[in-house]
């Protein structure tokens, strides 16, 4: 068999797993996020060492930021300030003296989709994740679309208004999973640090008016977003990923708005067999 360590590093955590060339995973493990070049270098050599027994064909690493796959070389890294204007894939490969491909972690999430997920099968598609900000990745002819600038599924910095510039007004604000959460223990006088999301939707399932109207307000703002970037690229499938997508209340007012809008548009005859595979697929 043949072993792959796949690494995953987030803003606030690390996820890897030791996986086979079918993408079938034998161990998995979690470490919290590094906060220095030092600290991520550190952090891949713990990882290797822990499957040192195997024979480890590389590393695939998924991170944030703007990521020139080809060449290794990073624009920014995202949540991750230490990198910028830098080749990571060099300076880690020669750390970890072993071959190590990398790739923005919203763009990993399209491939795997099309690889062996809600994609699959599909030449046209989009991958929506929902977590701090909104990441995402596109698929066109069977290929991930990059961009000019590296920059195409960065949808967290599509405008939602005329107010240009304006922190609040950005994709990634609106829909921010740890906003919504924060905004409802503000409002309920909660310290944020007793609050999180399954207390939130423990409170939707309860059918809490505050939480059910924040959760409300969000899917709305989704939505819009999920009808424009149909409009713009009409693929054949839309699919969301993070943590919220377990979520089935999700979908269920997703489902509502979907309706809602699609009877008000033009491109409703394209649009409803696209958008009813994503909400029934994502489940």
């Amino acid at each position: 068999m043949t072993n792959y360590i796949g690494i995953d590093i987030g803003g606030t955590a690390v996820k890897y797993a030791l996986l086979d060339e079918k993408g079938t995973i034998t161990q998995a493990g979690k470490k919290q996020s590094p906060k220095t070049l030092e600290a991520l270098i550190t952090c891949l050599k713990n990882i290797q060492n822990e499957f040192s027994s195997l024979p480890i064909v590389g590393i695939a690493l998924s991170m944030p930021g703007l990521i020139d796959s080809s060449t290794g070389h990073a624009v920014h890294g995202g949540a991750l300030t230490f990198i910028r204007d830098c080749n990571i894939r060099d300076i880690l490969t020669e750390a970890c003296q072993t071959t190590i491909h990398i790739e923005n972690d919203g763009k990993c999430a399209a491939l795997g989709e099309y690889w062996q997920g809600r994609l699959a099968g599909h030449s046209n598609g989009v991958a929506l994740v929902l977590g701090t900000g909104i990441g995402g990745g596109i698929i066109v002819n069977d290929q991930l679309l990059k961009g000019a600038h590296l920059s195409a599924g960065e949808f967290s910095f599509i405008q939602t208004s005329q107010d240009f510039g304006e922190l609040k007004d950005l994709f990634a604000y609106r829909n921010s999973v740890p906003l919504l959460v924060k905004n409802y223990a503000e409002e309920k006088d909660i310290p944020l640090k007793d609050m999180d999301g399954k207390i939130f939707f423990k409170a939707v399932d309860d059918e809490e008016p505050l939480a059910v109207k924040l959760l409300e307000d969000y899917c709305q703002s989704l939505t819009q977003q999920i009808m424009n970037l149909q409009t713009i690229l009409d693929p054949e499938v839309i699919t969301i990923g993070g943590g919220i997508s377990k979520q089935g209340r999700l979908f269920e007012l997703i489902d509502y708005y979907l309706d809602s809008y699609l009877k008000k548009s033009p491109i409703s005859d394209c649009s409803s067999n696209c958008l009813s595979i994503n909400t029934r697929k994502s489940r």
